[in-house]
């Protein structure tokens, strides 16, 4: 197909012959696009279902959907597809594709709709943009699309249907909604849902949504199927109703990296947005990178409302501004920038103070800008610069808490704006294609060594003197170096779930202790045990990961767990951890976690148990509570390569050991 054709646009209502499109072509993939404000979470699920002459499902197999991404037969599936820079498909990697010669003959029509979980905060009214469009298998452009206006305030809705008329099959744009989201959608349609994951009714429709185009022709009658070449496919029983309760699996890493495949590495220097060229130091250094970014913010609509949604800020049209001058005292002060947000008739504005490569942000200097924005009424101050929060360190300076009544207080690392901007650039969450590469102009201004926006890079020069101390056993808890290590320790998490964070496309967050000790009881643990912790929790994983550093021995640790089964003797529960993990490393140990304080851990590494599963039963034949895996290196002495160390083991142990693990099903109930 001739992918410069400008795409069909239908109307609701409006159809079309395949035929017209596919050229012959037997697969069509369907795109579904459900983009909403970026200061929401919203994350719309996109399902379809198999209907006979009557309109209801066959079996409950007939409903593909995130449990079960399938049709019986495969001629409808979810899949995973690699993006384009031409894709057009919608959500992140994830579109339907229907062979339509694999389709039994009974199967009439195919709906294709979306839906929103029941607690969501918004409906499909709150959208930026819907639409679906249709792609022959091999293309990455559209060739119709329809674009969908809600104004109902529904939880799932229906974007078209493919239909049968005669021998050939058709499209028709819909545009129907539903109060009561997926199940209602699914029951409607005849899926047997159990009950108690259903709480509405399942009459949810609750009107047709925008004009509809004049209808040219209906669904086709059982007799316009006659000479259609079916496929034999067994019928599968419905033995039990479907649960729509949703799965959480944790997203997978990309292939791509975040230290190779962002850096350009060509023969000469291309012409860019935001040059390096000739770039000095100190305060040119910094009114250039506040350029930059206030200027990307200003420019890129979905990465400017998101750094402003880390700053308590609200969704609206951004403003940004260069160095504006104030007086307070009767001396002038020239803050960095300073940020407008206008919605409707309210404003919301904030002042900007940023610091690049090494220097620190001054406590007088920005409590000055929060007592001008008190005098103003300005709403915030921001804070930017390469010290990252930890977790004994909310702020990267003291102000007095008063002053902060009327006026907040946020602080962004460069790191984490780094972390958004690869995120939206790499994962196609910016719409327009000019305002998505001004994005990836700025990551790579951002990666650049010479912009003073590196981030967090190495344990601080206090690293060796701790090292030693706590090898030889003479470290106090007066310490202030080792304060200062706890600390950047705390950071180096951080750093490590923002880089977690742009990889997987998710929010991947610091665990931090509620009662968190103070820094002389925290400085004892390290001198008692020579170990420093620190987690990161990951949407859809079995456990937290954990990050642990053994100062003695020179280590780095990742660990996780998962739950046993309950079910099966001890060996096949062995079996049944050992197998998810077919590319861990031989020497991942794996622990098998036993009920009762006294009970001690037993464990084996894991290229024993491929051989020898029964290596991890106990002796007395205790069955494990749960699982702990563990992958370990040894780490370099250079205190920036702890850094180095640190990430590498966090992505291997990701990918070959989170993101695969799974939870086991839950036990059966015990009959009568």
């Amino acid at each position: 197909m001739d992918q410069t054709v400008e795409a069909l646009e239908l109307v609701r209502g409006q159809n079309l012959s395949l035929e017209s499109i596919s050229g012959g072509d037997e697969q069509i993939v369907v795109g579904v696009v459900s983009e909403f404000p970026s200061e929401s979470s919203a994350r719309p699920d996109v399902s379809i279902l198999l209907l006979d002459n009557a309109g209801k499902v066959r079996t409950n197999a007939d409903f593909v959907f995130y449990n079960q991404r399938e049709s019986a037969g495969g001629a409808v599936r979810l899949v995973e597809r690699a993006p384009s820079p031409n894709d057009a498909t919608g959500s992140p990697g994830e579109v339907l594709v229907v062979d339509f010669a694999s389709l039994p003959a009974d199967v009439d029509r195919i709906v294709v709709g979306a839906s929103l979980d029941s607690d969501a905060e918004l409906t499909f009214a709150n959208a930026d943009q819907l639409e679906i469009s249709l792609l022959v298998a091999e293309s990455f452009s559209p060739s119709v699309v329809f674009k969908v206006a809600v104004q109902e305030p529904v939880l799932a809705l229906l974007f078209g249907e493919f239909y049968r008329r005669g021998e050939e099959w058709k499209f028709r744009a819909l545009g129907q909604g539903y109060e009561g989201g997926l199940s209602s959608l699914a029951q409607e349609f005849g899926v047997d849902i159990d009950d108690e994951q259903t709480t509405t009714d399942s009459s949810g429709v609750v009107a047709e949504i925008g004009p509809i185009a004049e209808e040219i022709d209906e669904p086709a009658a059982s007799s316009d199927l006659d000479g259609l070449q079916s496929v034999d496919i067994e019928p599968i029983a419905d033995p039990a109703p479907m649960t729509i309760k949703k799965v959480v699996r944790p997203p997978r890493l990309p292939e791509w990296s975040l230290r190779n495949d962002l850096n350009d590495e060509a023969e000469w220097d291309r012409a860019r947005v935001f040059s390096v060229s000739a770039i000095g130091s100190g305060d040119e250094r910094e009114r250039r990178a506040v350029s930059a970014l206030l200027s990307v913010m200003n420019g890129v609509r979905e990465f400017g409302r998101e750094l402003v949604r880390r700053s308590s800020g609200p969704a609206g049209t951004i403003e940004t501004f260069i160095e504006p001058e104030f007086e307070w005292n009767e001396k002038k002060y020239r803050p960095d920038g300073l940020i407008r947000v206008t919605r409707g008739v309210k404003q919301w504005t904030a002042l900007v103070e940023a610091k690049s490569s090494t220097a620190k942000l001054e406590d007088g200097q920005v409590e000055v800008y929060v007592d001008i924005a008190r005098k103003l009424g300005f709403d915030a101050v921001i804070t930017v610069s390469n010290q990252l929060l930890g977790a004994h360190d909310q702020r990267p300076v003291t102000i007095d808490k008063r002053k902060l009544k009327k006026v907040s207080l946020h602080h962004l690392s460069w790191d984490e704006i780094r972390s958004v901007a690869i995120q939206m650039s790499m994962h196609r969450q910016v719409q327009d294609s000019t305002q998505s590469w001004v994005l990836r102009e700025f990551v790579r201004y951002l990666q650049h060594p010479k912009s003073g926006l590196h981030g967090f890079t190495d344990m601080g020069p206090q690293w060796v003197q701790v090292r030693e101390a706590v090898k030889t056993r003479t470290l106090n808890v007066d310490n202030k170096g080792a304060i200062e290590v706890c600390n950047l320790f705390d950071q180096l998490v951080r750093h490590i779930g923002h880089d977690l964070s742009c990889l997987l496309s998710t929010d991947v967050r610091p665990i931090f202790p509620r009662n968190r000790p103070d820094s002389t009881s925290r400085i004892q643990q390290l001198a008692d045990s020579g170990m420093m912790f620190g987690s990161l929790r990951v949407p859809g994983a079995t456990g937290p990961l954990t990050l642990a550093v053994d100062l003695r021995s020179d280590t780095v640790e990742c660990s996780t767990l998962v739950d046993a089964p309950r079910e099966g003797r001890p060996v096949t529960r062995v079996n049944w951890i050992v197998k998810q993990m077919p590319d861990a490393h031989v020497d991942t140990l794996v622990e098998a976690v036993l009920p009762g304080r006294a009970s001690a851990n037993v464990g084996a590494l894991l290229g024993q148990l491929r051989e020898s599963p029964d290596a991890l039963v106990p002796a007395d034949g205790k069955l494990p509570k749960q699982f702990k895996i563990t992958r370990g290196h040894t780490l370099s002495r250079n205190r920036g390569n702890v850094v180095i160390s640190a990430n590498k083991l966090v992505e291997e142990f990701y990918r070959n050991v989170v993101q695969v693990l799974r939870s086991p099903k839950p036990a059966k109930p015990a009959k009568g």
